[in-house]
């Protein structure tokens, strides 16, 4: 089951959710950092499989899901910020492991830089590793605030996103619920992206030295995928080229499974 809650943060209350496995943890919590437009909602298929031996916990970044609203232009560090305050709330301030999906890749990794001893290891799965000119031109085409208009086509972006291309993998049930999940944070949809498109990825990403999955399946991120585990210098590149669609829904059990066998590995 999965258990839902609030911890104050530095912007404002946080909302999380949290899966507890059925025996006493015998690993450290695994915080599921997630992807924009949406929030750790993004994280209910795979939690159950990921909390076999430790307890899984998914919070919302400022200004989505169920957390409070925050600002057009959040910086990465200030998600990581947020995050540390839940993990302080929940975990007592322990050491814990993270795991990131698109922008929450970035997110854990300035986490492991901004309180290396807060941070056991990282799984990063299909990780925007961009150099600044390509980021420059995501962020002029996806950072960009959206325009609520008294017409329907302005949910057109958002209904393709959320439902044209998931509802063969994931269903109308959850395909609609990741819908409306994006729509939650109205003019500032899109901040998240500004924040992934504005970090300097080239040169945060090779200062990591935690022990780091880089979890790669057949998308549009394959190659900076790649390029993430050949340039991260503890990483462990793993490539699934069999996975290509409903990343953390349909290929949930097998995602886990590689992310179960990395943090149980002798990171010496």
């Amino acid at each position: 089951m999965i258990r839902k809650g609030y911890s104050d943060g530095p912007f404002g209350q946080l909302h999380w959710r949290v899966a507890e496995p059925d025996r006493p943890a015998s690993h450290p919590d695994l915080y599921c950092l997630h992807p924009g437009p949406y929030s750790g909602i993004a994280f209910t298929g795979i939690m159950p499989h990921l909390a076999k031996d430790r307890r899984v916990i998914a919070p919302d970044y400022p200004g989505f899901g169920g957390s409070d609203p925050f600002k057009a232009d959040p910086v990465i560090a200030e998600y990581g910020e947020a995050m540390f305050a839940v993990i302080a709330d929940i975990s007592d301030d322990r050491p814990v492991d993270l795991m990131g999906f698109h922008t929450g890749t970035l997110v854990a990794a300035e986490m492991a830089l901004m309180a290396p001893d807060k941070v056991g290891q990282l799984a990063l799965v299909d990780i925007p590793a961009f150099d600044a000119e390509t980021s420059a031109r995501y962020h002029a085409m996806a950072a960009q605030p959206f325009d609520i208009t008294p017409e329907m086509n302005c949910l057109e972006k958002p209904w393709k996103r959320g439902i044209t291309n998931r509802i063969d993998s994931q269903g109308p049930d959850r395909s609609f619920e990741m819908f409306t999940e994006q729509l939650r944070p109205g003019r500032h949809m899109h901040c998240a992206f500004h924040a992934a498109f504005t970090y300097d990825v080239y040169g945060r990403l090779p200062q990591v030295q935690h022990p780091t999955l880089a979890l790669a399946t057949q998308s549009e991120l394959l190659d900076a995928t790649r390029w993430a585990g050949q340039n991260m210098p503890p990483a462990k590149l793993v490539e699934r080229l069999d996975i290509n669609r409903a990343v953390l829904d349909e290929a949930a059990e097998t995602i886990a499974s590689e992310i179960i066998q990395f943090l149980s590995e002798d990171p010496s």
